[in-house]
């Protein structure tokens, strides 16, 4: 929780008066490692920040799996388009390990805004997260190669090898696994 109170008194510029607010409508939620947050087809009416452990967003397509992003503790996790549209979403939230998330309701959160416009400083937080975490990615297939997408993504989650399988650091770069292999391999002898 202390990350959540930095979050609202150094990041935000807000007090302790509206993060006691916030906490107020907050919800916990544990999941066991492989337990979906949100499946695709449902309307994600939630914005989470994660306590611990970490997740996996991913979308389906025929029988493969797509990663398109990791959440890891002090993150927002979200099926944030959905969020916001309250629109089915197209991705699927899982927990790679035993996880603890602190919640607020779509409802909440507007009921929130419309008592303090303060706290649309936190939409906004949340808003441009997103919006920065999409535009690297997307930019990251456009620009560069899998071995820099790899370095990139090091370099954003230190540690991330040692904490998410292979597998799925490879469907996130967009390689297969043996390939994410001859790249870490090939990096290596190139130091």
């Amino acid at each position: 929780m202390e990350a959540l109170i930095s979050l609202f008194t150094k990041n935000l510029g807000l007090n302790m008066d509206h993060f006691q607010a916030f906490a107020a409508e907050l919800k916990v939620k544990n999941l066991k490692k492989k337990e979906h947050l949100i499946r695709e087809g449902s309307v994600c009416n939630f914005i989470g920040f994660v306590s611990s452990g970490m997740f996996r967003s991913y979308i389906r397509n025929n029988d493969e799996e797509f990663n398109n992003d990791f959440y890891f503790e002090h993150d927002f996790v979200s099926a944030y388009t959905s969020f916001l549209t309250q629109a089915p979403t197209n991705c699927n939230i899982e927990a790679l390990t035993d996880s603890t998330i602190h919640y607020i309701s779509y409802d909440k959160l507007n009921k929130l805004i419309g008592q303090d416009n303060a706290f649309l400083e936190l939409g906004k937080y949340v808003s441009d997260t997103y919006f920065i975490r999409k535009c690297r990615r997307e930019t990251s297939f456009l620009k560069h190669s899998a071995a820099e997408r790899l370095e990139a993504l090091s370099s954003l989650y230190p540690g991330i090898e040692q904490r998410v399988s292979q597998y799925h650091i490879a469907s996130y770069l967009g390689v297969k696994p043996e390939s994410l292999s001859r790249i870490k391999l090939l990096t290596y002898i190139n130091k």
